[in-house]
């Protein structure tokens, strides 16, 4: 059966990559075959031994093999969010990592570039164009957005472990009225979100704390 290409993102810092063994985790479960998983695994390796560190590194995975790809580190800052209204949990495919993003390039292109914050015409919120994201709600529980499924990112798991963190619906109304909000990357880590269209978030220092914790992973 042939494999739909996905692709697995990672930051190289240190000789590492943080949670190493949830990527190869999160390509068995895409549908990567054991030689795959064991492909990545050794290109992971390679390069954690390449000079100029850090960068972050794309692999993609096909039936026609892996291909590396790198590039420089994305800012680190506070995230201003746009919205668009495109989100649709129903989506088929969007359970895996599909390696075909031409259409967070389009989508971003309305918006200079930015990252962008996907929501439903209900106002549901999904994830970013980059990333997954973590809530403190007002009543001070800590959430993800339930991403019925979606095969969720490698930092979105491990801070579901971290934090404890609950899986539920989030609307635009509890993002306004949250007491802190983050992005979720392999790429960044744990990156505080300042707005969403236009509108200032909290800041919360649990996700700063989280973000240190992150840094720390071997």
């Amino acid at each position: 059966m042939a494999v739909i290409p996905v692709f697995e993102t990672a930051l190289v810092e240190d000789g590492r990559i943080r949670l190493r063994d949830r990527h190869l985790g999160r390509l068995a479960a895409s549908g990567g075959s054991p030689e795959q998983v064991a492909e990545l695994d050794r290109l992971l390796t390679e390069v954690c031994a390449r000079p100029e560190q850090p960068f972050v590194v794309r692999i993609d995975v096909s039936d026609a093999g892996l291909v590396v790809m790198t590039r420089p580190l994305r800012s680190t800052s506070p995230v201003a969010l746009p919205i668009k209204r495109i989100y649709d949990p129903g989506v088929e495919l969007r359970h895996i990592k599909i390696a075909d993003r031409s259409w967070v390039d389009v989508v971003e292109a309305e918006f200079d570039g930015a990252e962008v914050l996907l929501v439903s015409e209900d106002d549901l919120v999904g994830e970013t164009t980059r990333a997954s994201i973590i809530v403190r709600l007002a009543n001070g529980s800590l959430v993800v957005p339930r991403l019925a499924g979606i095969l969720q990112g490698v930092t979105r798991s491990w801070a579901l472990d971290e934090t404890g963190a609950a899986e539920a619906d989030v609307h635009l109304a509890d993002l306004y009225a949250a007491q802190g909000a983050a992005v979720l990357t392999a790429g960044r880590g744990v990156i505080p979100i300042a707005s969403v269209d236009g509108q200032a978030i909290a800041r919360d220092a649990i996700f700063d704390e989280l973000q240190t914790v992150w840094r720390a992973l071997p």
